[in-house]
């Protein structure tokens, strides 16, 4: 996924965010909305949105590694409640250079718990 993608839902997260107390129903608003611009209502369904909004509150806009795992990983992380062990993982998964197959591999076997 090209970075320009990415910066797009870490905006998008935050427009919902912080809309998020001002209107009703901000994220299927907002997956209407992207879902008739973009063209791709499956990419941008409230659910989606949802992971926008986490992924802009949790990966800062600065990070300098922000692409270099994709959107598909992000959600595997942004799963994950503890910010140590997202922090954790998302590290792993930079050092490695993971997949989302080896991401996945990385947080079944609990690597966090075994430090």
């Amino acid at each position: 996924m090209s970075c320009s993608k990415l910066y797009l839902f870490w905006n998008i997260g935050k427009k919902a965010y912080e809309n998020e107390l001002l209107y009703d129903n901000v994220f299927q608003k907002y997956a209407d909305y992207y879902s008739y611009y973009y063209g791709n209502s499956k990419l941008y369904t409230r659910e989606n949105i949802h992971f926008m909004k986490r992924f802009y509150l949790n990966f800062p806009i600065f990070t300098f590694n922000l692409n270099s795992i994709t959107w598909e990983q992000y959600q595997i992380l942004l799963l994950i409640p503890n910010k140590k062990e997202r922090v954790f993982y998302f590290s792993l998964s930079l050092f490695f250079h993971s997949d989302l197959y080896h991401t996945k591999e990385l947080i079944a076997n609990h690597y966090y718990y075994r430090i």
